[in-house]
């Protein structure tokens, strides 16, 4: 069936008018959608509707430009966004016989082009695999043994990450090499050349290749180029700031022959240049195509008018952006909370009150967020939440208990503490890599069971490794000895015997086999941050000692009474919760060294650059509110197993003040929270200029009292730990005779 066939079949919906389709869109979506031929940009703030606007220009390029489906490529970035726009789009166009849009992300837009068109290039056919990131790293590691070098310097994953950077900025000559032309530099290149030789002696491709071939395909024969150039007639791409050098390229060659090209995205929410999206691309887009038309699409359908506003005020700070200014027809809203705590589990209180207040007064657990720009903040905000019975879900991570590189270091510790834990035995006796496969440890469970033996006993018993081979044997044998090196920690103080484990099992050598080339600072984060558990936990409970830190963490990490609860707290990372909406949100850790992120600007090429980058991840969540939005930060945090004092984020500084409540030493409480109205169990009987005595801070005087309920709160000048703000649902305050 031909194309005019297909039309006679949508005539009746191709009668539609332009009003028809359009209606309830705002004059700027409807410029959009309605725009003809040419390039176009557009500039789509959060909450602006970009997806109706680009589902909705797809159908009027259909139905009343006379387009063929079949000649419309929309790109987008996510599975899940590419199957929305499809059904949207089905929603609006009725289904022709003629084919449909090519709708999907760039890598499967370039594997099905690939399995139609790789013949045309040497050493491949259109049977290839596709290798994933572990498939690729198993690889290198494999050539790296080959060539001699030393796998544990020469990391796979870390040859892999550069050997995926360069290739995602092909035609970029900028941070492509290792500038110190040291032979660690000869070896990444031997390990790259020999990588690609393997790959195309397997008729393999990665995930960077299956967008290189598509480019050296159009590069190299452009009669294969013109081919899909001709037959995309409009090309529509969606995050545009998201893409790299190399998509970028590959847009260029598609819109080669029709000039049609729509690009929407948001340069003001480009958060991904670690992963290689270059802002230039959206940025430079009216200078790579001079007759390109710009709608900007600035209703904001989503948040409170304080909200767009404070987000409007900050984001005006960065120079690389395209000028747009958020606005809304909806309700002026509540100011903004701007809280400061004592530390991190002071902080993580507060959200937790703030999370039942939202309830109490007719909320839901599900309304809320809660985002931070570090990993590691998370574990005191699940502890929290779980203590106060708040139900949470960790979106796109796992729970801090959950992580393997907690697991793993908990499962030390319950060994140390009771050898005869087999749960424990298995997940570690291989962590890190002592040689012991799944068949020696077969053989090993079979001699304990016939004997009755746990397997950390059995190992005491020279007979059960007679049938136990090479490394493995060894590996049991130096894991045996490594038991009775942490039987003394089970009656030492918790951070103590933390401390043994990780000596005991070099963490360095632990940490350099988790590594990915990405994610090595953050797992050593992660245990950093369960040794401030640890140490925490001392000073609370000084006579607990590992056993009862461990009862504490193995009822922290119960999640069975929360499975498949839709109402929960969503908690995130900043990097995370872009495209998602909440009624109320927090920002939690904004302070300098956090967000901005020191590694993130110390290891930037440009540290203006990357300060404008932190301030676009801000940005993003200021924008995930609806309705309320609190932002905390502490004065003093817990860092790498000891603490320091912290300064308030400098955005915070850029927020107009007349769209924020501060609660802090500065600030009067009272205007924020309320007269302060104690009751029983929460602060009864204090009053100002008392004194009084805390478990951790020691002495000091009440300087101020505010809030009611839940949110009754302190101010207290402590002798020696300073001027604290304290819950009193959770201070224990003792008073004190004058």
């Amino acid at each position: 069936m031909d194309w005019l066939d297909v039309k006679d079949s949508l005539a009746e919906a191709a009668e539609q008018s332009d009003e028809t389709l359009t209606e309830g869109l705002n004059p700027q979506q409807r410029e959009a959608v309605l725009n003809g031929d040419g390039p176009l940009l557009i500039v789509a703030g959060p909450g602006s509707g970009k997806t109706r606007v680009v589902t909705t220009r797809i159908a009027n390029l259909i139905l009343n430009r006379g387009v063929a489906p079949w000649e419309i490529l929309a790109i987008t970035f996510t599975n899940k966004a590419a199957k929305e726009m499809r059904e949207r789009v089905e929603r609006l166009v009725p289904a022709g016989d003629g084919g449909a849009p090519w709708i999907g992300t760039f890598h499967s837009m370039c594997a099905r082009i690939l399995r139609r068109e790789i013949d045309a290039l040497d050493g491949y056919t259109r049977d290839f695999s596709i290798h994933d990131t572990g498939d690729r790293n198993g690889l290198i590691k494999s050539i790296v043994k080959e060539l001699g070098y030393d796998p544990k310097r020469f990391r796979a994953q870390v040859i892999g990450g550069w050997i995926s950077s360069r290739k995602n900025n092909r035609g970029r000559e900028d941070g492509l090499q290792l500038s110190d032309g040291s032979m660690d530099e000869d070896v990444y290149h031997a390990v790259e050349k020999k990588y690609r030789e393997r790959m195309q002696q397997q008729n393999a491709l990665d995930f960077d290749d299956l967008l290189l071939k598509v480019l050296d395909l159009f590069d190299n024969h452009p009669g294969v180029r013109d081919g899909y150039a001709r037959r995309f007639r409009q090309v529509l791409v969606d995050e545009y700031q998201d893409t790299n050098r190399v998509q970028y390229l590959l847009v260029r060659h598609f819109a080669s022959f029709h000039q049609n090209l729509t690009v929407c995205g948001d340069p003001d929410q480009s958060i991904y240049a670690w992963r290689g999206a270059d802002i230039r691309n959206i940025l430079d887009f009216e200078q790579d195509f001079p007759s390109a038309k710009v709608v900007r699409l600035e209703q904001n359908y989503r948040s409170t008018a304080r909200i767009l506003d404070a987000a409007n005020v900050v984001i005006a700070n960065n120079q690389a952006r395209k000028d747009k200014d958020l606005f809304t027809e909806g309700e002026q809203g509540e100011q903004i909370a701007v809280i400061e705590c004592g530390d991190e589990n002071d902080e993580a209180r507060e959200i937790a009150a703030q999370v039942r207040s939202h309830v109490a007064r007719g909320g839901r657990y599900g309304d809320c967020a809660v985002l931070y720009r570090a990993g590691f903040l998370q574990r005191a905000i699940e502890t929290a939440l779980r203590y106060d019975s708040v139900p949470y879900q960790v979106v796109a991570g796992l729970e801090f208990y959950q992580r393997k590189e907690i697991k793993d270091v908990v499962a030390y510790l319950r060994l140390a503490l009771n050898p005869a834990d087999d749960v424990a035995f298995v997940r570690v006796v291989n962590t890190p890599s002592r040689g012991v496969g799944d068949t020696s440890l077969a053989r090993l469970a079979s001699f304990a069971a016939e004997r009755g033996l746990s397997l950390s006993a059995a190992l005491g018993d020279p007979l059960a490794l007679e049938a136990i081979r090479g490394r493995a044997k060894k590996g049991l044998a130096t894991f045996g000895e490594l038991m009775e090196e942490l039987a003394p920690a089970r009656e030492l103080d918790a951070a103590v015997a933390l401390d043994v484990v990780l000596e005991a099992i070099d963490v360095d050598r632990w940490m350099a086999e988790l590594d990915d080339g990405t994610s090595t600072v953050d797992r050593a984060a992660n245990v950093e941050e369960l040794r401030a558990f640890a140490a925490e936990y001392d000073s609370r409970q000084p006579d607990g000692k590992l056993r009862g830190m461990l009862e504490e963490v193995a009822l922290v990490a119960d999640t069975d009474a929360y499975e498949g609860d839709e109402d929960r707290v969503k908690l995130m990372t900043l990097h995370a919760c872009k495209g998602l909406e909440f009624p109320f949100v927090v920002i939690a850790g904004a302070e300098d060294e956090l967000l901005p992120h020191e590694r993130a600007v110390d290891e930037a090429e440009d540290p203006d650059t990357a300060i404008e980058e932190e301030r676009r991840l801000f940005y993003v969540g200021i924008t995930r509110a609806m309705k309320r939005l609190l932002i905390t930060h502490t004065t003093f945090r817990s860092f790498y197993g000891g603490g320091r004092p912290t300064l308030p984020s400098r955005y915070l500084r850029e927020l107009p003040e007349g769209d924020v409540a501060g609660v802090g030493p500065e600030e009067r409480e009272e205007e924020a929270l309320g007269a302060f109205d104690p009751v029983e169990g929460t602060g009864a009987g204090l009053v100002v200029g008392e004194l009084v005595q805390h478990p951790h801070f020691g002495r000091g005087r009440i300087e101020a009292l505010a809030g009611a309920g839940i949110n009754a709160r302190a101010t207290v000048v402590f002798n020696t730990a300073g001027r604290k703000q304290l819950l009193l649902q959770y201070a224990s305050l003792e008073r004190l005779e004058a």
